[in-house]
């Protein structure tokens, strides 16, 4: 009974408690970056959840709580760092795309993207939304 009681105390894996070189880089995105619950944290401070192993049938989430994140914003691609050991491990690396995504991955993004600028599209005056992607997005 007693190791049950240990067990289930036992506080939450931070990344600090692993090298790093225990990790590798995936692809991901940001579902949500809300700010915490507390007043009087820092608005940069956030409550994370991303979906990374984007190119599974069945992705998986992390969760990252009280992260000093300006940069992250919901939908946002992120670089997730997944233990070497445990993929169930995982942790916020940084906001960006890796240089070496695959073919799904790429998909999957692309998806994404388009489905965030019909997003926009829909919010802004169509001259506007042209103004903004001249130049910017390449139709193939």
């Amino acid at each position: 009974m007693l190791s049950l009681g240990l067990f289930s105390c036992e506080s939450e894996k931070k990344y600090s408690d692993f090298k790093e070189s225990d990790f590798y880089e995936v692809q991901g995105i940001i579902n949500y970056a809300n700010p915490t619950s507390d007043p009087f944290d820092s608005p940069t401070e956030k409550n994370i959840s991303f979906t990374y192993f984007i190119d599974r049938p069945n992705p998986k989430t992390g969760i990252e709580n009280e992260l000093e994140m300006f940069e992250a914003k919901n939908g946002y691609p992120l670089i997730v760092l997944v233990h070497k050991d445990d993929e169930n491990i995982s942790f916020y690396g940084r906001v960006g795309i890796l240089g070496n995504l695959n073919e799904k991955e790429k998909a999957f993004l692309k998806k994404h993207f388009q489905n965030e600028m019909n997003k926009i599209k829909e919010d802004i005056p169509e001259h506007i939304y042209d103004t903004l992607t001249k130049d910017t997005i390449t139709k193939n």
